[in-house]
């Protein structure tokens, strides 16, 4: 074990040496998320969940602990405290038509990216079950007979006429395009020759 670290910053890493020199450590730095989140600026600030986390009748919360993964939210009415994974945590807002001043009374929202479970002391994304309806089955269904298929008759006539086709600009421009990066190609070929010919 280590006895009476001295702490040494080189080049990025904390080498942690011990005073007899016989053993080191080197800590590198980890990675910090590059964006903060905005849970980092409610502070001590009360929010409400959007949607609201089921099976808790008071949708107030306050900022607890948080970690790089979890984050701690505090029911102040009920006192029950909960851990939410920052992947469900999305943005944090204003209540829809009001402006919030920072000392005024009024209550963020954090849109959550799921609804969320609180069940059995556990956080978990809340699953809609759907139970499929079997359908109707005709027993006996009904056959339909020529006459009502088809109107009694002869087929209506539709005239059919060729229309000519409207000239297309873009196949014009393509081709003027074309013509003129060919012209462009043979002139800078009949100077290169020529600088190349002439001493």
């Amino acid at each position: 074990m280590l006895e009476q670290l001295e702490k040494r910053p080189t080049g990025g890493f904390l080498n942690y040496k011990s005073r007899t020199g016989s053993q080191s450590v080197t800590l590198r730095p980890m990675s910090a998320p590059l964006v903060p989140s905005p849970l980092d600026y409610i502070g001590r600030r009360r929010f409400s969940f959007y949607p609201p986390i089921k099976s808790f009748q008071a949708n107030e919360w306050i900022l607890g602990v948080s970690s790089w993964s979890e984050v701690q939210a505090v029911n102040p009415s009920t006192g029950a405290e909960i851990w939410i994974p920052r992947q469900y945590i999305g943005a944090v807002g204003e209540p829809h038509g009001s402006s919030i001043e920072p000392n005024s009374g009024a209550m963020l929202v954090v849109a959550l990216r799921e609804e969320l479970e609180y069940r059995q002391g556990a956080l978990s994304p809340r699953l809609k079950r759907v139970i499929e309806m079997p359908h109707k089955v005709d027993k006996h269904p009904k056959l339909r007979s020529e006459e009502t298929l088809r109107p009694p008759g002869p087929a209506p006539v539709v005239g059919i006429r060729i229309e000519a086709a409207a000239p297309w600009p873009k196949g014009k421009a393509l081709a003027t395009l074309g013509i003129a990066l060919i012209v462009s190609l043979l002139a800078a070929l009949y100077f290169c020759t020529r600088s190349v010919i002439v001493p």
